[in-house]
């Protein structure tokens, strides 16, 4: 159970970046004017399964954790980065999901989309290095 955990987020990780890199398109044509093409149904589907997995996986390092070391605290910094990350996941995805149903132009929801998985994508970066540190003394020691 402790190897899915990593597995799912790092997978999670990579569909985020790829959804980011998706997104830039956008950002360049509401914010700095150039004509871009905007692969929409992509970068929903892909951001949609990013979402879906960095949760998934973060229930199942929740479970993880409690049920091997009986407390999600042991992790440190790895849990509490994890919890602000998953604010970071849920606005990502409520404001995706409020774009995706009211199809229309916007300038400044799409930025706060932007900056909610553009911090979550950083944390989760953040969460490859401390996740390696539980791994290599909690697990591997």
């Amino acid at each position: 159970m402790l190897w899915i955990h990593p597995l799912l987020e790092l997978l999670a990780t990579g569909l985020a970046i790829y959804a980011l890199s998706l997104g830039w398109p956008r950002f360049q044509a509401n914010h700095l004017g150039k004509s871009t093409h905007f692969a929409w149904h992509e970068h929903v589907k892909h951001g949609k399964y990013a979402h879906i997995l960095w949760m998934a996986g973060l229930v199942l390092g929740q479970y993880a954790v409690s049920s091997t070391w009986g407390n999600n605290g042991a992790t440190g910094n790895h849990y509490w980065i994890g919890q602000v990350m998953m604010l970071c996941i849920a606005g990502g995805y409520i404001t995706g999901v409020i774009m995706d149903r009211d199809k229309k132009q916007r300038k400044y929801l799409p930025l706060v989309h932007g900056v909610f998985n553009a911090l979550a994508v950083l944390l989760a970066l953040t969460q490859v290095y401390t996740g390696s540190l539980i791994l290599r003394e909690l697990v591997l020691h």
